[in-house]
């Protein structure tokens, strides 16, 4: 049990200290990432659960079913996030939902900007 929770916490503190995020991400790489925090955002719902059972060390299998649950939202969200309206391809137009992407600036200038993708044209 203090081997889960010590790779839960491992890999959460990895997590957070990744780094900026870039403001041109590939489809690719954005759906893995928001896959990998569903995850992980998962596993450890799965093990709050789990804590609060009577007895928790039968109930281990609510950390896989919370990952699952969570990799698969996560990957859904990604491909909503990664998609635009227009996305033309090699003469191929696809039609999408809007995703809006919010931009915060630094503490000493508080921009706040928001955007969304209106027509991607990849050559």
């Amino acid at each position: 049990m203090k081997k889960i929770l010590v790779l839960i916490i491992s890999v959460l503190m990895l997590f957070s200290f990744s780094g900026s995020v870039n403001a041109f991400e590939t489809g690719g790489s954005l759906i893995l990432k928001d896959t990998l925090f569903g995850t992980v955002t998962g596993a450890v719902i799965g093990a709050a659960v789990m804590a609060f059972t009577e007895d928790p060390g039968d109930h281990l299998m609510y950390i896989g079913y919370g990952a699952a649950s969570g990799a698969i939202v996560g990957m859904l969200f990604g491909v909503y996030e990664a998609t635009a309206i227009v996305e033309i391809e090699k003469g191929d137009m696809k039609i999408a939902l809007p995703t809006p992407q919010w931009s915060y600036g630094s503490v000493s200038a508080p921009d706040t900007t928001a955007s969304i993708d209106i027509v991607r044209v990849r050559f």
